[in-house]
């Protein structure tokens, strides 16, 4: 009985994005003509995942060609109370970066600005996630403009947590999906081969953004260490998993073995990033407290080489550090590219082909004992994986020559104009 209104919906669905379309080519072709820029609107919420939108707002700030601005939402998420939306402060940092920005929630008012008054050509969103009000859905923006995703974590895990990363509903409404390399730009293509929206997503190779970082200049400092970046300490940066729902995340078994063995190992300096869900996560869920937190936070502040990082930027961080600890966190892949070790504490095997292939250069730790044996040997200097992670990281990174984001500032341009000459 419900065939008929499905086939309905369907044809009313494709009917709109035919006229989206047309719509978009016609507003392209009068934008050339008067010689108006391509306006690109960055939807952000999460000022730690700023870096995978960077250098492609540098790139389009510094060409006449575009309009770059960056939209700021509050989100929801479920680890916060019923309708209740979080301000990470994503305004706050853009002012401080000078990034062109604006509020896209009246707080007072409780008002959102509705896309359409911004005129949008294209919109990056930070997550694939249905976060915002409904005004800045990606179903409600892809019919005024084109939706593009850049991965915020590139995925190296199947089962549960690729769903989460990779959700369908979200794909339907975009129309450039950008990958980091090929075998996840292949996996992505494998995943939704048999879906009918993969027809009008473009899917392209193009690197990561957030790996520009490793061409640059970098003044590095060690800020989130506590005795910077000297040569005679061994720094060492942690960065578990924020859920233990799905049985891979290690914090509860090594938040007390770090603290020991920084206490043993004075010649180490330890810093502990969390996910920006992390600690608001266990404490929804009880499985630490707010005495607990305070506790934490006091030792950290206490301690001579501890330190807990919640700064928004971690490049800095990751080039000082000399060793990452971490269980099923999507930093590892971005890691891998400053060539230094990688400890991975396995609970349950998750990888998938991705994964697998870099964990080919991971140190990997089932329990306390393993883990302190590998950070002593990898203090002492001794890194048998050194040359496996060098072979592995020509081999699975993709880096654009120009930058990734520079690439993908490309791309959107011949697209655009693209669309002009199809409509004359």
């Amino acid at each position: 009985m419900l065939k008929p209104v499905i086939w309905q919906l369907d044809q009313h669905e494709s009917a709109l994005k035919i006229l989206s379309d047309a719509n978009f080519r016609m507003r392209a072709t009068l934008k050339r003509a008067v010689n108006k820029p391509i306006n690109v609107l960055f939807v952000c919420h999460e000022p730690a995942l700023w870096s995978m939108f960077e250098t492609v707002y540098n790139a389009m700030s510094e060409d006449q060609a575009f309009n770059p601005l960056v939209v700021v939402l509050p989100y929801r998420h479920w680890t916060l109370p019923e309708g209740h939306y979080k301000d990470a402060g994503m305004l706050e940092v853009c002012k401080l970066r000078k990034i062109k920005a604006i509020s896209g929630h009246d707080k007072e008012k409780n008002e959102w600005l509705n896309p359409v008054s911004l005129m949008p050509d294209y919109v990056f969103f930070q997550t694939p996630y249905n976060i915002f009000s409904s005004e800045w859905s990606a179903e409600n923006i892809s019919l005024m403009a084109r939706v593009c995703y850049i991965p915020y974590a590139t995925c190296l895990f199947e089962g549960e947590v690729e769903d989460i990363l990779h959700p369908a509903s979200f794909f339907e409404n975009v129309r450039f999906v950008f990958k980091e390399n090929l075998l996840s730009y292949n996996q992505f293509l494998g995943r939704f081969q048999k879906e009918s929206w993969l027809n009008h997503v473009k899917v392209i190779l193009c690197g990561h953004p957030k790996l520009d970082y490793l061409n640059g200049d970098n003044n590095l400092i060690g800020k989130m260490f506590r005795r910077g970046a000297r040569n005679d300490i061994k720094r060492i940066l942690w960065t578990p998993r924020w859920n233990t729902s799905e049985g891979n995340c290690h914090f509860f078994d090594y938040k007390d073995f770090f603290f020991l063995f920084c206490k043993e190992h004075q010649n180490v300096d330890f810093t502990f990033r969390p996910h920006p869900l992390c600690l608001q996560n266990f404490l929804q869920t009880g499985e630490l407290t707010e005495s607990d937190l305070k506790l934490m936070e006091i030792d950290f502040q206490e301690s001579r080489n501890m330190n807990l990082d919640r700064e928004t930027d971690y490049h800095d961080t990751f080039f000082t550090s000399d060793i990452l600890v971490s269980d099923t966190s999507s930093m590892m892949l971005e890691y891998f590219g400053t060539g230094k070790p990688i400890v991975y504490t396995h609970r349950i095997d998750v990888f998938n082909e991705l994964g697998r292939k870099l964990a080919e250069g991971f140190y990997w730790v089932n329990n306390a004992t393993e883990l302190k044996a590998t950070l002593e040997m990898l203090i002492s200097g001794n890194d048998p994986l050194r040359d496996k992670r060098k072979e592995l990281a020509a081999e699975v990174l993709f880096l654009p020559k120009e930058g990734s984001g520079s690439y993908i500032r490309k791309l959107i341009r011949e697209d655009f104009y693209e669309n002009v000459y199809n409509s004359i």
